[in-house]
């Protein structure tokens, strides 16, 4: 067509698609009920939640109640009197004589005491040394813990322990030794191992006496053996 043809017809374009009006306004239906579901949803959350927290709230206040009463009652009944009587001390140190006639010194980091009339002090990281008055090295004796007990005048060890005979160059190690300070002896029934100028010992039972120069280690078990050393 050219400009002077003016009156020529319009040749059409193409033919348009049709619109699915049906489709279209089902679609919208459909993000619309979603839409109303979610805000159903986040409605019935915010009503739950405004029935329960007051709950919680009020429970909470009971259980702080009931805790604080509790409590009232468990001091007054002094459950916790043990811990309240006990008494402790910081690097303590007791020093004693025993029947016969040998003196002995007890120190450690801590001591406790279960009350003023308790018959048993427990003490940590005890050292241990007695000896008699014509002996020049005494016998000692550390642990990891230890029990005196002043009615019976001995002092358990256990954890580590390490027994230095004063008269003798022997070390003995082993897990637990009771020391009877009225006789000055050091005895155990557990497995010990010693060291000293006459060798190694092992047995799994001990005596130490007469100010260190007597050992007497025995054995158990289907060999039955057993030494004993005594120093001249």
């Amino acid at each position: 067509m050219t400009l002077t043809e003016l009156n020529a017809p319009l040749q059409p374009l193409g033919i348009a698609a049709p619109i699915d009006i049906e489709a279209e306004a089902a679609d919208r239906r459909v993000r619309l009920a979603q839409q109303v579901a979610a805000v159903r949803r986040r409605s019935r959350l915010i009503h739950l939640l405004r029935r329960l927290l007051p709950g919680l709230i009020i429970a909470l206040g009971l259980f702080n109640v009931g805790w604080i009463v509790a409590q009232t009652i468990i001091n007054s009944m002094n459950v916790y009197n043990g811990n309240l009587n006990e008494i402790r001390y910081t690097n303590p140190r007791y020093y004693g004589q025993g029947s016969n006639g040998d003196r002995y010194t007890i120190s450690g980091l801590e001591a406790v005491r279960k009350g003023m009339n308790a018959t048993t002090i427990s003490l940590k990281a005890p050292s241990m040394e007695f000896k008699s008055s014509d002996v020049e090295n005494p016998t000692r004796v550390s642990a990891a813990n230890g029990v005196f007990d002043q009615t019976t005048n001995k002092f358990t060890l256990t954890g580590h322990v390490v027994i230095a005979a004063g008269g003798s160059d022997f070390v003995l190690r082993t897990e637990q030794a009771v020391v009877d300070m009225d006789k000055s002896i050091v005895y155990g029934d557990k497995h010990v191992d010693g060291n000293g100028s006459a060798g190694h010992i092992v047995g799994e039972s001990f005596l130490v006496s007469d100010n260190g120069h007597s050992l007497d280690i025995k054995g158990r078990g289907d060999t039955k053996a057993w030494a004993t050393i005594t120093e001249q």
